[in-house]
């Protein structure tokens, strides 16, 4: 296998947008005991506003690691230059594949969020904060599904990593998972800061292997203060 694509059912969000409330409220630093009722419903039009018009849609691809070297780890038609995210295969057995993926909640939530900032920066804050939240929890079910995928053919996962994080360089790690994954057919594009648009879109990697004992570098990297640093 040099490359196959994951079979992902179902990516919508399910959850009900009301239940959005408090964690849209931790991410603007409101207080649910002190707020009026007024912001209340307020922000709760907006989340409802927001959740109609994003839309979850994604690529993704699985490339056969070919080397796993000190520097990176290399794949049929990408390569992940990180030491740390290369050193981790040291700590699983048969580390084999590397799982790529680009999901967007597209382009309507990004020019609401710019209408919005001409009238109410207030307005725009919690849509912002809105896609953020919607943006990784569809991140987190991709990471799930591609676990679940992957492990009907006995294999485990590490935690899904993306450009910019540990010692992978944003950039170069956006040209390499863009080249390999071309995730401009659904309307992705990648600037040369490594910035992408639409600004709700993640892009990530995660390794497969017939046995993960350590799911992320963060367990034996030296930087203690690092605030994505991870315990599991």
């Amino acid at each position: 296998m040099e490359y196959e694509n994951i079979k992902v059912v179902n990516l919508e969000i399910k959850s009900n947008p009301e239940i959005l409330l408090p964690q849209i409220l931790n991410r603007i630093g409101y207080s649910p005991e002190t707020m009026s009722e007024s912001i209340r419903k307020r922000i709760n039009k907006l989340i409802a506003t927001g959740w109609g018009i994003i839309h979850v849609d994604f690529v993704e691809r699985i490339a056969k690691i070919t080397n796993g070297g000190t520097g990176g780890i290399t794949g049929k038609g990408i390569r992940i230059d990180s030491s740390k995210w290369s050193a981790l295969l040291n700590h699983m057995n048969s580390p084999e594949l590397l799982c790529c993926f680009v999901l967007t909640l597209g382009e309507s939530l990004d020019r609401l969020i710019e209408e919005k900032k001409k009238d109410s920066l207030f307005d725009a804050y919690v849509l912002d904060a809105l896609g953020s939240l919607i943006a990784e929890q569809a991140a987190d079910q991709m990471e799930i599904s591609i676990s679940k995928h992957l492990s009907v053919k006995n294999y485990e996962c590490s935690h899904r990593f993306s450009p910019g994080y540990c010692d992978w360089e944003l950039a170069a790690g956006q040209i390499a998972i863009f080249q390999f994954l071309q995730p401009e057919t659904i309307g992705v594009k990648s600037m040369p800061s490594g910035v992408i648009i639409p600004e709700k879109s993640i892009s990530a990697v995660m390794i497969g292997a017939k046995r993960v004992t350590t799911k992320s570098p963060c367990l034996f990297c030296k930087d203690q203060h690092c605030k994505y640093r991870r315990t599991d």
